[in-house]
């Protein structure tokens, strides 16, 4: 299966105060590595695109999202995919890619979003994909303002559909998580696992020809427990559910 993974990355700048002196300080951070390595174990090739790339990179055609069976988004906001830089130096007009990110799943294609800062509403609403037309084809609504939930002391997943072929094979309770974007179930989608007794937190649904699924908090550190990370069915709950979004489970 080949997948395109979108997002998990992100810079920070800072400065430290050495006596009378300042000294900047800058750093990049790819978090999706683990993730990827451990999926190609079960024949998942991936291409990634890190957040400062997807602004141009991301494909702008239904047949080049094509090559892809599943595309994931994971805490990269919307403004990244829609403002390539000729719509904002040279007010050029090209594809709205999350309209043609929609015709690629009614044609067949799988579409997974993941939760994070910038997943969803995400941080001050900033990520704002509610407003934009993947709000359409997901299994959840977004909220229109910052839909974090911040939980120090952890939250346990609640399992609905055991037999769910996203989880097949998996039979023990989910490890904690730290927080979750929080998601309410649409009535065209199906509710597999729930937090906090009514927030969605992975729940799919099919549209057209193809199927969208959400995964509600961090596929990588910090809502992401080293518990979650480690945990033996991590790889088997990802693969599981490529294969579902893909037709292939």
């Amino acid at each position: 299966m080949k997948v395109l993974l979108v997002g998990e990355s992100w810079s920070s700048q800072g400065a430290n105060a050495v006596g009378l002196d300042i000294i900047g300080m800058a750093s990049y951070t790819e978090a999706a590595g683990s993730f990827m390595e451990g999926l190609k174990k079960f024949d998942i090739d991936f291409d990634y695109i890190p957040g400062h790339k997807a602004t141009v990179d991301f494909p702008m055609t239904v047949d080049e999202m094509k090559k892809y069976q599943v595309i994931i988004i994971s805490d990269v906001g919307s403004n990244t995919l829609l403002l390539h830089p000729s719509v904002q130096n040279q007010c050029a007009r090209i594809p709205n890619r999350l309209k043609v990110l929609k015709e690629y799943v009614a044609q067949g294609g799988g579409l997974l979003m993941c939760g994070g800062y910038m997943g969803f509403a995400g941080f001050m609403g900033k990520a704002r994909y509610g407003v934009t037309p993947i709000a359409e084809i997901l299994p959840v609504e977004i909220m229109n303002y910052d839909d974090r939930i911040e939980e120090p002391s952890g939250v346990f997943p609640k399992v609905l559909i055991q037999d769910h072929p996203i989880l097949d094979s998996i039979d023990e309770p989910w490890p904690d998580f730290l927080g979750y974007n929080c998601l309410k179930i649409k009535p065209e989608g199906v509710q597999v696992v729930t937090v906090n007794d009514n927030d969605a937190f992975i729940a799919v649904r099919d549209y057209e020809n193809g199927r969208t699924g959400i995964f509600a908090s961090d596929i990588a550190p910090h809502w992401a427990t080293p518990e979650f990370l480690n945990w033996k069915y991590y790889n088997k709950f990802f693969v599981n559910y490529l294969l579902w979004l893909a037709h292939q489970k």
